[in-house]
């Protein structure tokens, strides 16, 4: 096990200094010397001002430990070295008296600095002023999530705390954060990590990470991240340093599927130690709730391997001790959600995973605003209602032996990071040299065609998720190619918000949102979907959605894709007042529909691009 306290750079108030890393195979019987280069973060860009310099000593052991424990005080000492503040380091690996790397970052520091730097305090000056003892997080058929990208949504993690009165008020209770570790470049989505205990300086660092988590579960939001452990950046420690000595790589080389190009490899002890850290280092120190597993395929070996099964099982287990983590039923309620596009049932069945990504709704919905509006592919009712009888998908995992039990659910979403936006698909031609940019004269008016998507998603089995801005209509395209996609900033039109038609399709996710909260129904594993009461060629849609305790209301949800009022016989389950909780500018304008015994098969209209939602009061 890695013990992240005896790892990285740590600080006491009397100015002592404390350096270690793993590099197994790097040791001095070849020849090997390791410096450390640290310099106050005052005097990094004074070119006046040179680094000191502390060498590592070898200390063995099967990880290959360097280590380097004294006082600041006895290195060399310029500019302004010795005093208080931010300190920056990096290594720099020497053979027979040759540099052979000439830096590399600590892959396990917890800060870093610009410059792709690791860093640390001096004095250490660690969050703690937790007050979240308790917090529960919520159960995942309670869940209502909301993918964000730091920079591109409010700059960093305090302008993210300062917008969570507007991410409650659309009915989020859980925040997937894009990944928030390092990365070399000034902007970048973190899917090639530079490190993955340091939390990238940009947004805060780790101390403002742990104020957002604290404030998100004072408003009873979880949080997860997004967690990138089948590849990383050609400056990670482990990729870099074992190109450069040519000796054997103790984290990296073929394991499971290749996409990015050859990854960790969870066969060697080392990898699987450093990933378990990572996750322990974010739910124990860091209070996240979760992770949300990034490219899957790349660690997968199957349900008894060694990479993702084993680590999901892990954390899982590490998770139960945690309060905030405890269920009524007994079980562990951490979110660990699966990238697994391919398998997403499968994952859910065979590992310890709580919900799976799944891209079907989100591409039948593309296909359906490059047309014009009208014809719903059944399949997307399907996938929604989670309907397959050949297949059906799991509700819970259950281990054969130790007899863990806990709910499973799908991730629903019409929109992700990954591909464009609804809006930009409708709203004119993409122009691959544009790379998605192309936002000039974009035609945004038809904007309600997007209310019915977000009926739809919001009544939809399993976890809504929802992807920042979709809630306002935002309209960047995405190119699949290229840097444009991963190293172009998108910062959110928040003056959508106040146009006419971002306020109003922010307000629709706003009711759907407390709907979702506030009927069971609308939360739960149970639906019925009337093919032959709805005419799918004019866009038009009928489900039921029943309660688990049939003593709650139900409800019937009708939605019109199509540009034109259509109608529908509609078999209402039971009479009595069955209330339009979307009638109206409102939820004070509901209309209630009164229906006898005798009469509860009723022709209903459904207004064009949006819907009805009908609450069956029970008495």
């Amino acid at each position: 096990m890695i013990d992240l306290n005896q790892l990285g750079a740590h600080t006491d108030p009397d100015g002592r200094l404390r350096l270690a890393i793993l590099l197994p195979h790097i040791t001095p019987d070849k020849g090997y010397r390791l410096f450390a280069d640290i310099i106050h973060s005052i005097d990094q860009f004074d070119p006046d001002v040179p680094a000191s310099i502390a060498e590592l000593s070898f200390a063995g052991g099967g990880y290959g430990l360097w280590q380097f424990d004294g006082e600041l005080a006895a290195l060399a000492r310029h500019g302004h070295f010795g005093e208080s503040g931010r300190y920056v380091y990096r290594y720099r690996l020497a053979r027979h008296g040759q540099i052979r790397v000439p830096w590399f970052a600590d892959p396990y520091a917890t800060l870093s600095c610009v410059g792709t730097l690791s860093a640390f305090d001096l004095p250490s000056d660690p969050f703690s002023s937790w007050t979240d003892a308790d917090f529960r997080v919520p159960a995942i058929d309670d869940l209502i999530a909301y993918e964000l990208m730091v920079d591109d949504f409010a700059n960093d993690f305090d302008g993210v705390i300062d917008r969570l009165p507007y991410l409650k008020g659309l009915g989020i209770n859980c925040i997937e954060l894009m990944p928030v570790t390092n990365v070399p470049e000034p902007y970048r989505w973190g899917y090639m990590p530079l490190s993955h205990f340091a939390i990238e300086e940009r947004y805060g660092g780790g101390a403002r990470l742990a104020a957002l988590v604290d404030a998100c579960h004072a408003e009873g939001i979880a949080v997860i991240h997004d967690a990138v452990y089948a590849h990383m950046h050609e400056e990670f420690c482990y990729r870099k340093v074992y190109e450069a000595t040519g000796e054997p790589n103790p984290m990296i080389g073929p394991f499971a599927e290749t996409m990015f190009g050859i990854g960790t490899d969870f066969h060697k002890p080392l990898a699987y130690d450093y990933f378990a850290a990572v996750n322990r280092y974010f739910i124990e120190t860091l209070h996240l709730d979760g992770f949300r597993y990034d490219y899957v395929p790349g660690i997968y070996d199957g349900p008894n391997g060694v990479g993702y099964a084993r680590l999901v099982y892990d954390t899982y287990q590490a998770s139960k001790s945690m309060p905030r983590f405890q269920r009524p039923g007994g079980h562990s309620g951490i979110i660990q959600a699966a990238e697994y596009l391919d398998r997403p049932k499968a994952v859910l069945r065979e590992t310890y995973t709580t919900a799976s990504k799944r891209w079907w709704p989100m591409l039948k919905a593309q296909d359906m605003v490059r047309a014009e509006p009208g014809p719903v592919p059944e399949g997307l009712i399907h996938d929604l209602l989670l309907i397959d009888s050949a297949d059906p998908w799991p509700v819970q995992y259950s281990h054969p032996v130790n007899g863990d039990t806990f709910p499973v659910a799908a991730l629903q979403f019409v929109e992700s990071h990954d591909k464009s936006r609804l809006m930009y698909l409708m709203s004119g031609e993409h122009s691959p040299w544009h790379g998605g940019f192309d936002l000039f004269d974009r035609d945004r008016s038809r904007w309600y065609r997007l209310q019915p998507f977000a009926i739809a998603l919001m009544t939809a089995l399993g976890v809504p998720l929802l992807w920042q801005g979709q809630e306002f209509g935002e309209v960047y395209g995405k190119h699949d190619d290229g840097g444009s996609r991963v190293l172009a900033a998108r910062p959110l039109h928040w003056n959508f918000f106040y146009e006419t038609g971002g306020r109003t399709l922010t307000n629709l996710y706003r009711r759907l949102g407390r709907l979702r909260h506030r009927y069971q129904c609308l939360r739960s594993r149970q639906s019925w979907y009337y093919p032959d009461r709805s005419d799918l060629g004019r866009g038009l849609v009928a489900y039921l959605r029943s309660p688990d305790d049939p003593a709650l209301p139900a409800a019937m949800v009708l939605i019109n894709f199509g540009a034109v009022a259509g109608t529908l016989q509609v078999p209402f389950p039971y009479p009595g007042r069955w209330l339009d909780c979307l009638h109206g500018a409102s939820e004070q304008d509901a209309w209630p529909l009164d229906l006898a015994a005798h009469a509860t098969d009723v022709a209903m209209t459904i207004p064009s691009n949006y819907g009805r939602i009908l609450i069956g009061e029970r008495d």
